[in-house]
């Protein structure tokens, strides 16, 4: 978010920025192209995106597969490098990690929060019974106090996917409790909707309706409007562009995303389970 009054005419920050995202972006590029050239070398896996949405799929990934997710969030105040790391236990239990390396926000930049936590699926999607999905995940303030709040929030997901025909659906209901400085939490709640669809060959598109109630008086509401596309390189290996549009809310208006879904390799013995009779984005 901007900070009102901020002096934004600060050459030597915007140059160290824009030097310390390039390095990043071309580091993530490397790691994309070796990607790709791994890939080859393996027995294929499924990747199963949660990117580039708010909203995440009940479907957990395969079992003993260790996934990876990376991103690049840019809007005219705000810049990050988002990455997730992704396990799955079992057919229904999932590990997850995630870690900002490279968080800039109207004149400062540094390393953003780590989360840690899992997702448990209950059912399948079968019929006319969807996917639904209990995911907890706890901030770790490796930001700080300046980044970011410096104390320790909960999330409690509810996520529920369907598949409708070619139609995806993923729905998600979020309970946020954020830690005060002062001790005890500020609480919001937030909804997203998100639909995808195969297009041509490997591409597909999705969209995103998504709101957070305020959780305090000093923060408003917000909500927006995401749209991508995705390609699906190989079916380990999901890239992804798009947008997102503020609607309400002291958000930026627009936000330019890209990233890519990996999955790095099984470490079970036995091969993979197929992603079958689930619900998955295109």
């Amino acid at each position: 978010m901007g900070w009102p009054g901020r002096d934004r005419s600060k050459h030597s920050w915007h140059y160290n920025t824009v030097q310390s995202v390039n390095q990043y972006a071309l580091c993530l590029l490397v790691f994309l192209l070796s990607s790709c050239c791994f890939a080859f070398a393996q027995d294929e896996l499924t990747a199963v995106p949660n990117r580039p949405t708010v909203s995440t799929p009940a479907q957990p990934v395969q079992p003993g597969v260790l996934e990876t997710e990376w991103g690049l969030d840019a809007s005219g105040s705000e810049q990050d490098i988002n990455g997730l790391l992704k396990f799955g236990v079992n057919k229904n239990f999932e590990l997850r990690l995630t870690n900002d390396p490279f968080l800039a926000d109207s004149g400062t930049h540094g390393v953003g929060d780590t989360g840690a936590g899992f997702k448990y699926r209950f059912t399948q999607d079968s019929g006319r019974q969807p996917s639904i999905a209990f995911m907890y995940m706890a901030k770790l303030p490796t930001a700080g106090d300046v980044l970011g709040t410096g104390e320790l929030d909960h999330t409690f997901m509810l996520l529920v996917s369907k598949d409708l025909g070619k139609h995806h659906f993923d729905f998600n209901i979020v309970v946020n409790l954020l830690g005060k400085p002062q001790g005890g939490f500020d609480r919001d709640v937030l909804n997203a909707l998100a639909w995808s669809h195969p297009l041509s060959g490997k591409w597909g598109a999705t969209a995103e309706l998504s709101g957070v109630t305020s959780p305090n008086a000093s923060t408003p509401a917000s909500a927006q409007f995401l749209a991508a596309a995705t390609y699906t390189a190989r079916p380990r290996l999901v890239l992804d562009c798009g947008m997102t549009a503020r609607i309400t809310g002291d958000i930026p208006h627009f936000t330019f995303i890209a990233g890519f879904t990996y999955s790095i390799a099984g470490l079970y013995r036995s091969r993979p389970q197929p992603v079958e009779g689930d619900a998955r984005r295109p």
